[in-house]
């Protein structure tokens, strides 16, 4: 009979009838006695129902009786859940290492675990435990081949190992030679390594290209710097902030008095030029500035701007629409060589 609820909870679940589920599972408890196996096996479903319904602090100590009871990986993949649902990625992290170490063939606790570092921003430690687990393992399902795949090759153009990357893809293709995932993986790969090469070009271009300054300029220079690091900001945009510092001071002749404002007020330009617009409130109280200061120093560098025709402003300024990364590398090269002249 318990048996046959099992099957029935396994139904129910696919369906996403949880609170039959539930239901069911309190019943069979009753009867399950002194049996672990069989009050181990309820309450994983208890455990995943409860889970599903947005329900984790209940979840948790129900998956937890099962690990009690026999543990298993079903067990160990909802403990690990529950816990991260409750915003504890430590316990969550220990359980899935745990899990891995008992039982080295589920593949599903250490993929688990890397999409959890991987949602950390832990990236080399979510590579790293990728490359622990065998693609060719003979234990693994063609969906989920192709799934591992696409993600070990993700996660090392995330970090810039695009080699590496399309060298996985390639291999991956070669054993799934149908998979429309790993084709399209591998097209978008192309266009995004093309792409970041494209942009380290610029920013070795706009370095190079840059024009010392003194006094109070080189100040306001120095400060888009340590703005830039403190709101993280890409180095293309505070490189993109620099040049426009340059062009602006050259044009009005200015004399700062308090350069945090103006060195957050070009990088605001900066990004709104690109199309993701800043927080001015948000980004005063992070730098510690004025957003009043703020707000009337980027009104002058919008004004600046608006004299300006736009193609050079997106050719001298912007970042991800910038027509310089559509070119082609020698193109690119020989025209990076001209130090551009800012009108006055």
């Amino acid at each position: 009979m318990i048996e046959r609820g099992l099957l029935h909870c396994a139904e129910w679940s696919r369906a996403g009838r949880h609170r039959r589920v539930l239901s069911e599972v309190e019943q069979m408890l009753e009867l399950a006695g002194k049996r672990p196996q069989l009050e181990a096996a309820l309450l994983l479903w208890k455990a995943q129902a409860l889970l599903a319904m947005s329900c984790a602090d209940r979840s948790l100590p129900a998956a937890m009786r099962s690990w009690e009871l026999q543990a298993s990986p079903h067990a160990c993949h909802l403990i690990a859940s529950s816990a991260h649902a409750l915003g504890d990625a430590e316990r969550a992290e220990e359980m899935l290492r745990l899990g891995w170490r008992m039982f080295s063939e589920a593949t599903h606790l250490p993929l688990q675990l890397a999409m959890m570092l991987t949602e950390q921003g832990r990236l080399p430690e979510a590579i790293d435990t990728l490359d622990e687990v065998p693609m060719s393992s003979g234990h693994l399902s063609p969906e989920l081949e192709e799934f591992l795949c696409g993600l070990r090759a993700n996660l090392l153009a995330t970090v810039g190992r695009w080699d590496e990357a399309e060298a996985m893809l390639k291999d991956g293709i070669c054993d799934h030679p149908d998979s429309s995932l790993l084709i399209e993986a591998h097209d978008a790969l192309n266009q995004a390594a093309t792409r970041s090469r494209a942009e380290e070009r610029l920013v070795a271009s706009w370095t190079r290209t840059l024009e010392p300054l003194t006094g109070d300029l080189a100040d306001v220079d120095d400060a888009i710097i340590r703005c830039g690091a403190i709101l993280d900001r890409a180095r293309i945009e505070v490189l993109a902030a620099r040049r426009l510092w340059r062009a602006f001071s050259m044009s009005t002749k200015i004399h700062p008095q308090a350069v945090e404002p103006w060195a957050a007020a070009l990088l605001l330009a900066a990004a709104e030029l690109d199309g993701r617009p800043m927080v001015i409130a948000a980004t005063a109280r992070s730098i510690g500035a004025s957003e009043a200061t703020i707000r009337n120093a980027l009104g002058r560098i919008r004004g600046y701007l608006t004299t300006l025709a736009e193609e050079f402003v997106v050719r001298s300024f912007g970042i991800s629409r910038n027509p310089r990364l559509d070119e082609e590398p020698a193109a690119a090269t020989r025209r990076s060589a001209t130090i551009i002249e800012f009108p006055h």
